[in-house]
């Protein structure tokens, strides 16, 4: 799996979620599930809700999808798209993950692939790069650029796009900026197939969550570096740092570490003259992080969790519409239920990663999604979809009050999994004019060359 699905969370596999997905309700245990409530419901073939078709229905009251007040629409960004000191180690000079982009082809009839970048490959070390960027966020109504950021060799990796280019571009302060603390090994983005026929991403550097000591560092260096800059972001006043996985780094460090370490970074960042710190869980959820300090919680790009819970295994490549729908519907009010901090909504226009893969070799006659593609691969993307997927999110935030008006987009510029805002090759401006669209802003398309 790609260096994000192969963290995501385990849910229930297989049959239990063919059936939760067909019959339209939460994953039901596995034992409760018979061969001829299967059949049953694969015969019915209930029409499962989508996006945006079947938005008015499922939100039942419209009032709820107008924009909340003080709205923050907060988007990833993975900085990968310039030439970095850590992949002239991996790969040599001059490599950047748009050779992925260029190079990826169809895997079957009708695949989407190669996407390619409307602007160009604009090198993102470069500030004038982010001064056409920010300007794109700033008429389409992104806030924040969450940037994922990495520690390792006990040092920065991948600041360039950041340090060079975001932050010495003239316009810098129309968009603010955090970190988000990617704790996970870094992975070769190039598979490698080994001779009993498997392929794998052999890992080159340990995340800083390999010691209290490195997480102390990596994560005091953001507090230090970035948290007093004008366009950091802040919630109550009090910078935001996110933090990937949260699982993790319990599991490396241990609880009683974890609550010491949160509470020395506040210290700290008191020290600082800041309020304190905010602090976010990105990707995954702890059970606890109420204990542990946490304030939000969101899902980074939840269409893969939805996909492999929620959609039908013999369904090879999920529908965007109704896997949004389930997102909006299912997932959020979830996750709402379940955790003990608010859950922001997140959200994303897309998923495929099929630039990072090997394909595999066949493809059975009897479909299955685990089998083949292996992956997620999202079909149908289009920007009414996303554009009704945003209004969900307003509605879901005007619905629970007590959870802070951001949201959160995966991603910005991920051209390799398939998920970004940046115009492309396939829908243009599509995206950013339908999150402008949803935000109000219905002019948008004008902008465009200007």
């Amino acid at each position: 799996m790609d260096r994000r699905t192969f963290l995501k969370s385990a849910g229930v596999k297989g049959i239990t979620a063919m059936t939760a997905s067909v019959v339209g309700t939460e994953i039901l245990a596995a034992g409760d599930i018979s061969g001829d409530m299967l059949s049953e419901a694969l015969e019915r073939k209930v029409k499962a809700n989508r996006l945006p078709e079947d938005l008015n229905m499922l939100v039942d009251d419209i009032s709820l999808l107008s924009k909340p007040r003080n709205l923050t629409v907060a988007c990833y960004t993975f900085p990968n798209y310039h030439v970095s000191a850590l992949h002239n180690k991996i790969y040599g000079p001059n490599w950047t993950e748009y050779n992925l982009v260029r190079s990826a082809r169809p895997w079957f009839s009708g695949h989407a692939q190669p996407r390619g970048p409307l602007l160009g490959e604009l090198d993102e070390s470069k500030p004038e790069t982010w001064e056409k960027y920010n300007e794109l966020c700033k008429q389409s109504g992104i806030d924040v650029l969450i940037w994922d950021w990495y520690w390792y060799n006990n040092e920065p990796c991948l600041h360039e796009a950041l340090e060079n280019g975001f932050l010495r571009a003239s316009n810098k302060n129309d968009v603010k900026f955090a970190c988000m603390w990617t704790n996970h090994p870094w992975y070769v983005l190039y598979p490698t197939a080994m001779t009993n026929g498997h392929n794998v991403y052999p890992p080159s550097f340990r995340p800083a969550d390999s010691s209290l000591k490195e997480c102390w560092q990596s994560l005091s260096y953001i507090i230090s570096r970035y948290c007093h800059l004008e366009n950091y972001w802040r919630i109550d006043d009090k910078p935001v740092i996110c933090i990937w996985d949260p699982n993790r780094l319990e599991k490396m460090i241990g609880m009683s570490q974890t609550k010491q370490l949160f509470a020395e970074l506040v210290g700290f960042a008191k020290k600082l003259g800041h309020k304190g710190l905010h602090f976010h869980s990105s990707g995954f959820y702890s059970p606890n992080s109420k204990e542990v300090g946490y304030n939000t919680a969101g899902s980074y790009n939840p269409f893969t969790w939805v996909a492999d819970n929620y959609q039908p295994k013999n369904v090879e490549f999920p529908d965007y519409g109704i896997a949004a729908a389930d997102v909006a519907f299912k997932l959020w009010p979830k996750h709402h239920h379940d955790f003990d901090i608010p859950y922001l909504p997140s959200l994303s226009p897309g998923w495929d990663s099929t630039p990072r893969y090997i394909p595999p070799l066949v493809r059975p006659d009897k479909p299955n999604r685990d089998t083949w593609p292996g992956c997620v691969i999202l079909e149908g993307e289009n920007p009414a979809s996303f554009k009704a997927l945003v209004q969900a999110a307003f509605a879901y935030l005007n619905k629970h009050k007590d959870v802070p008006p951001i949201l959160t987009i995966a991603c910005f510029n991920e051209w390799t999994e398939g998920h970004y805002l940046l115009p492309d090759n396939r829908f243009g401006y599509g995206m950013l004019d339908a999150l402008a669209e949803a935000l109000g802003k219905g002019d948008n398309h004008l902008l465009h060359g200007k």
